[in-house]
């Protein structure tokens, strides 16, 4: 249980750069406007059903581990809304290549991981009754569910743990 709690952890870091961040940081810079609010939620909900290709786990995978190799770090953006996190990761010098030789735009890539991650945090914990939490593309749902070794894979490219202790 521990470890997919840390996998959970991880993904979300990876992938939700408005969430848990956010709200760690809300007591120090204040509550979240309702505006502020809002557009969370929108962004979330678009992540949520956005479409993953059949073939995006894999590809997935390799572009993270290629991200790695040329040393590339992801924009630094706990606070930033969807859309300034595609401009800001389309703006990283040496980015661009790399996810065009593995077929994918900044915004795909961005829309992606957040997606992947959105959605196995679900997967993994769903949300209590009545919570406010999106609904993920059944799709997606079931890329993950039928490929839960490309799913660990692409959480461990990510920065979780491996090993062979390893709940899967």
């Amino acid at each position: 249980m521990k470890t997919r709690l840390i996998i959970l952890a991880a993904a979300l870091a990876v992938s939700l750069p408005l969430s848990a961040m956010a709200q760690q940081q809300a007591p120090q810079q204040g509550q979240p406007t309702a505006a502020e609010q809002a557009a969370f939620q929108r962004d979330m909900e678009a992540a949520a059903q956005y479409r993953l290709p059949n073939d995006f786990l894999p590809r997935m995978t390799a572009t993270v581990r290629a991200v790695q190799a040329a040393n590339i770090a992801p924009p630094n953006a706990p606070n930033l809304s969807l859309a300034q996190t595609i401009d800001r990761t389309a703006a990283i010098p040496g980015l661009a290549p790399i996810l065009a030789a593995h077929g994918f735009t900044p915004r795909d890539f961005v829309m992606g991981i957040t997606t992947f991650g959105l959605t196995e945090a679900l997967i993994q914990q769903p949300p209590p009754p009545g919570a406010h939490a999106p609904t993920p593309n059944p799709a997606n749902v079931a890329l993950i569910r039928n490929s839960p070794q490309e799913a660990q894979a692409l959480m461990q490219a990510m920065g979780g743990p491996a090993g062979p202790g390893q709940q899967q």
